[in-house]
């Protein structure tokens, strides 16, 4: 009989990390005006996950990816099979442009849909594609002053509304 639970329990044991080791996921994503680092993981079931991220972008005025971006998203998995994944999800984050003009700290909100194609014998590899549209916009003021007069204008600033990044995803 106690070998009867044993084996029960290191059975247990075992397919619990099993479904364990997928539910952590490091992401590298690439877009053309920005660069994102994510930690994914598993929320409530196996179709919904939370993300964080943070990332350098290049959408002021100059042409460096010296900006920092940083936000969470929720996602759910529409669909699944063992190599492949589609999911929808939404973010909110902060963008904030680095540049010596003006500082206009941005909230930014959006949704997205995306592909995952797991590759590899142990499916720890994915390949994915992310699209959607997010908003930030914010106004900022700019003072120029001298002995003869101040000059104050007022501008916007504002991210790219669309957007698709190729990326690579590790999952343990």
């Amino acid at each position: 009989m106690k070998r009867l639970i044993i084996y029960v329990a290191v059975i247990i044991l075992f397919s619990c990390n099993v479904s364990a080791q997928q539910s952590n996921r490091i992401i590298l994503q690439v877009a053309a005006n920005q660069i994102e680092l994510g930690y994914q993981h598993k929320l409530f079931n196996q179709k919904m996950w939370g993300q964080t991220y943070v990332g350098l972008g290049n959408q002021d005025v100059n042409s460096s990816f010296n900006d920092l971006l940083a936000g969470i998203k929720i996602g759910f998995d529409a669909w699944s099979n063992s190599k492949n994944t589609i999911w929808v999800n939404s973010n909110i984050g902060i963008y904030i442009p680095n540049n010596d003009y003006y500082t206009a700290v941005t909230p930014v909100i959006g949704v997205g849909i995306g592909y995952s194609r797991y590759i590899g014998k142990s499916g720890k590899h994915a390949l994915l594609l992310n699209a959607g549209y997010q908003y930030g916009e914010r106004d900022y003021r700019q003072k120029f002053s001298s002995r003869m007069a101040d000059i104050e204008t007022v501008g916007n600033f504002s991210v790219a509304p669309l957007y698709f990044s190729l990326g690579y995803g590790f999952n343990f």
